[in-house]
């Protein structure tokens, strides 16, 4: 998600090129939910607007996106005010393709002004997508802190208003970019993979993800990120 522009590039300062856009596995600080606040805060207007997103390297996966209003001082109090499956293809309908230019993409949301989880003065915004093109599926999220107010004459869209308690982990979301699938060989017999460029505790759990994708069937290796052992 860059508009509004998330927590993971204000305050986390992630590149946005590349590490902004790693699953939520995978991705410096994690769950966005739990990343340092934003204390400029951005104004988004009641009723119905859109967000806007990006998918990096041609990674315009398939895969439902959901967006939420959230307590910031109670990540499972959420309301559901937006959904759209495979939101990143919304403006570009087909897959990427690796070396592509930043595909922009578009959802709408819809914030009532009443039974909001948050005060209107600050409110988590929460855009996650859930990646289908891998089993298990890669899940993203950012987090834009956010203030209510005025209204949008946007066009009507598909969004639908629930409210919903989760536990913070489920659902986590995310960043809405990664890199796009190389379909490899099929690995050798050793089936170990490390990854590229990485130290200390991001490079435990990136090699973890370079493993557990890379002997995936059919392979997910960005060569740019994994090699083999």
């Amino acid at each position: 998600m860059i508009k509004p522009e998330s927590r993971e590039i204000r305050t986390m300062e992630l590149d946005i090129d590349s590490s902004f856009g790693w699953p939520i596995a995978m991705r410096p600080g994690g769950d966005c939910l739990n990343n340092k606040p934003d204390t400029n805060l951005q104004a988004i207007p009641y009723g119905q607007s859109k967000i806007e997103m990006r998918a990096n390297d041609g990674a315009n996966h398939i895969g439902p996106c959901t967006v939420y209003l959230v307590n910031p001082d109670e990540a499972t109090d959420k309301l559901q005010i937006g959904q759209l499956d495979d939101c990143m293809r919304s403006l570009h309908p087909g897959p990427g393709n690796k070396g592509d230019a930043p595909i922009p993409a578009e959802m709408s949301i819809n914030v009532p002004k009443s039974g909001l989880p948050c005060s209107p003065e600050h409110c988590v915004l929460e855009f996650y997508w859930e990646a289908t093109h891998l089993d298990p599926h890669e899940l993203f999220n950012n987090c834009a802190d956010v203030t209510l107010s005025g209204s949008s004459g946007d066009n009507e869209s598909n969004s639908t208003n629930s409210t919903t308690k989760t536990p913070t982990a489920t659902p986590e979301t995310p960043a809405a970019t990664t890199r796009a699938p190389i379909i490899t060989l099929a690995p050798p017999s050793s089936g170990m993979y490390v990854s590229i460029g990485t130290s200390g505790s991001i490079k435990v759990s990136m090699d973890k993800w370079c493993n557990q994708n890379c002997n995936n069937s059919p392979p997910y290796c960005p060569e740019s990120i994994c090699t083999t052992a």
